[in-house]
């Protein structure tokens, strides 16, 4: 049996953009590995990790919410969740992701905790994950999302569209 840190879940701020970006290149960087090129990814994987200054520093849109999670002093993952684009009822959880080293440890699950406790007053929080990101999807699943039966394709610059499911929940866990 392993033991682990406990976990806390706040708000980021403008000194997490490293760690997010770390986290998010990281995850990006394992998850996705067998979904595109792999110099291609390379340098997307790059971006990622200094995208997260100006995120962090000037938020995106009014309303949304990064929360990262800690453990002991590491950010170890982060989520961005705001009102949903197109349906001001619903949220959209715009980014979700936790460094590999914590698969499978209860980080993303406290994170995800977090996140309800963001979204509670929308009627259901909206995700899209690609079709072949079949770890992600499983762990939406046990999480109490369902596919929408929405889909669409998504280029993320290598030319190469992906397809993506979306997927949707109440906010708290039935």
């Amino acid at each position: 049996m392993r033991l682990v840190s406990p976990v806390l879940v706040r708000e980021a701020t403008a000194e997490d953009a490293a760690a997010v970006g770390e986290v998010h290149a990281e995850a990006w960087r394992q998850a996705y590995r067998d979904l595109f090129e792999p110099d291609w990814l390379t340098r997307f994987v790059d971006a990622r990790r200094v995208r997260w200054d100006a995120n962090l520093n000037d938020p995106a849109q009014a309303g949304d919410t990064i929360l990262v999670a800690q453990r002991d002093r590491d950010v170890v993952a982060f989520a961005w969740s705001g009102p949903h684009p197109d349906n001001p009822a619903d949220a959209e959880l715009r980014a979700f992701y936790a460094h590999p080293t914590t698969w499978g440890t209860g980080v993303a699950r406290a994170l995800l905790d977090g996140v309800a406790d963001t979204v509670a007053d929308y009627r259901r929080v909206r995700l899209w994950a690609m079709a072949g990101a079949n770890r992600a999807r499983r762990f939406y699943a046990r999480e109490g999302f369902t596919e929408t039966g929405l889909i669409r394709e998504r280029d993320f610059g290598d030319g190469r569209p992906v397809l993506e499911l979306e997927y949707a929940r109440r906010p708290a866990t039935p």
